[in-house]
């Protein structure tokens, strides 16, 4: 919304630019006709010319408004596809690890702590060899909107790290905090029914925690969470494992 807004007043600055530019053209060509003495009624000519140039410049001005407008909906569009999923609509891997780079080095400057969590849906492949793939696709997108739902709205970012892997970026967190909304979103990922061909499909999900103190590096931080993902598949799945601060000065 905030980004059409800024679109609709870029359009109106670049109309008014417009406008102004060609009634000033038209006002500088009646005067300098008028200095050299061809109308016979000054007065009378100059409004002439500008009620004329008014016409002419104010739709030149509105096509030219809206042609930047759809211009930039287009340019606007083309980075939206660039930096999100196709399927689910969440940050693509590239364009999370981007935002976590830059969420890092923001935290550099506040002494704030981080934490990345992966989570997986557990057994997924049975859910393709039952119910399809179509059916897997609704899956991941459905669970997707259940996962961006539970975060903190802009304090946290949520993404597809790859099939049926997410990764979850929470800002300015402890390890308590992280641990709980974590746990929220196994609980709801575990209770909510996904509707298939009208049978009811439910899943479970294993997480994997790690946090994000100042100046550490991601991908070293991002291993120590697939670890701990691979901890909560071994200990039976549908759990949050995390890895506390001693594994992360031993690592």
């Amino acid at each position: 919304m905030q980004g059409k807004f800024e679109d609709v007043v870029e359009s109106m600055t670049f109309f008014a630019f417009v406008a102004i530019t060609a009634l000033c053209l038209c006002f500088t060509f009646s005067v300098i006709v008028y200095s050299m003495g061809f109308p016979t009624n000054p007065h009378n000519f100059i409004v002439a010319n500008l009620f004329i140039a008014a016409c002419v410049a104010i739709p030149t001005a509105a096509i030219a408004a809206q042609h930047e407008y759809k211009m930039r909906i287009y340019q606007r569009t083309l980075e939206d596809m660039a930096s999100t999923d196709a399927l689910t609509g969440l940050l693509n891997r590239k364009f999370f690890k981007q935002f976590a780079c830059e969420e890092l080095a923001r935290m550099s400057r506040t002494e704030m702590t981080s934490a990345v969590a992966l989570f997986d849906i557990d057994y997924f492949k049975a859910v393709n060899d039952q119910h399809g793939h179509a059916a897997g696709d609704r899956v991941l997108r459905e669970i997707a909107a259940v996962a961006y739902s539970e975060l903190r709205g802009p304090f946290d970012r949520l993404g597809r790290w790859g099939g049926e892997e997410f990764v979850i970026l929470l800002s300015n967190v402890d390890l308590e905090k992280a641990q709980s909304v974590c746990d929220r979103l196994r609980s709801s990922i575990e209770n909510h029914v996904v509707i298939v061909d009208g049978k009811p499909v439910s899943v479970t999900a294993s997480f994997g925690l790690a946090m994000l103190p100042p100046n550490s590096d991601f991908d070293g931080m991002l291993e120590l969470a697939d670890t701990a993902l691979y901890e909560s598949k071994a200990k039976g799945r549908n759990c949050v494992t995390a890895v506390r601060e001693l594994n992360l000065a031993a690592a």
